[in-house]
Parts: structure tokens; C-alpha cells; sequence
């Protein structure tokens, strides 16, 4: 019985173990602080491409949500359709600057994300 017991303790502690590895590995942002850690060109260029893989899911609901209207099926307020049709142009723009950007302006943001990360881990360290 004791043994099933020890066994059963192993396997838990493993499965938590691989589980918070798994965290770490999942959460950019919790891995950036830990001590050591240098941020990467290429972590650079993923975050970009899943932001722009987010605008563009963002620009297509909301055109969605246009066309629904303009064809009845799904009535918005004229506020609402205002508002929407806003966000559809600044999506836009931002998704435009998002495919122009060189590798002068990637290495800047990386440069911009050592030094601000660095600040964040010296203030945790503070606190």
C-alpha cells in the first residue's frame, strides 16, 4: 500500500513539475522576468506574427459585423455602426504598418523590449 502511495506521489509531483514547465513556456512574458533570460530576435518576430494574425481575425469579425448589418440580418444601432466602421480603417492602418516594417525597425523593438524588461526585472527585485 505504501508503495502504490510513493508511486502515486512520483507521478504527481512529475505531472506538476512538466505542467509548470509548461507554463513558463506558454507565458512570454512570466519567462522574460525570470533572471538570465535574453530576449530574442526571432521572439520578436512571433509576437508580430501573432499579433498580426489577431488584428486580422479582429478585421474580419468586425467587417462581419458590418456586412450582417448592411444586409439586415443583424441590426446595430447607428452609434454601434459608427463606431465599428472606425475600427475597421485603424485596423486597416495598422495591419499596413505591421507589413512594412524592416529589419531596422525589428531590431529597434527588440533593443525596446531588453531595456524594458530589464527595468521590470530590476523593480521586481526591488520590491
Amino acid at each position: 500500500m505504501q508503495v502504490v502511495n510513493l508511486f502515486l506521489l512520483i507521478g504527481l509531483i512529475a505531472s506538476a513539475s512538466a505542467a509548470y514547465d509548461e507554463y513558463f513556456k506558454e507565458s512570454s512574458d512570466d519567462r522574460r522576468m525570470m533572471p538570465g533570460y535574453e530576449i530574442k530576435r526571432e521572439d520578436i518576430v512571433k509576437n508580430m506574427e501573432k499579433r498580426r494574425e489577431q488584428l486580422s481575425k479582429m478585421l474580419k469579425e468586425t467587417q462581419e459585423q458590418l456586412a450582417d448589418h448592411d444586409a439586415g440580418r443583424k441590426l446595430i444601432e447607428d452609434e454601434e455602426h459608427k463606431r465599428l466602421s472606425k475600427r475597421v480603417g485603424i485596423l486597416e492602418k495598422k495591419l499596413e504598418r505591421m507589413v512594412d516594417i524592416d529589419e531596422n525597425e525589428i531590431d529597434r523593438m527588440h533593443r525596446r523590449d531588453e531595456r524594458r524588461y530589464s527595468r521590470r526585472r530590476e523593480r521586481s527585485r526591488e520590491l
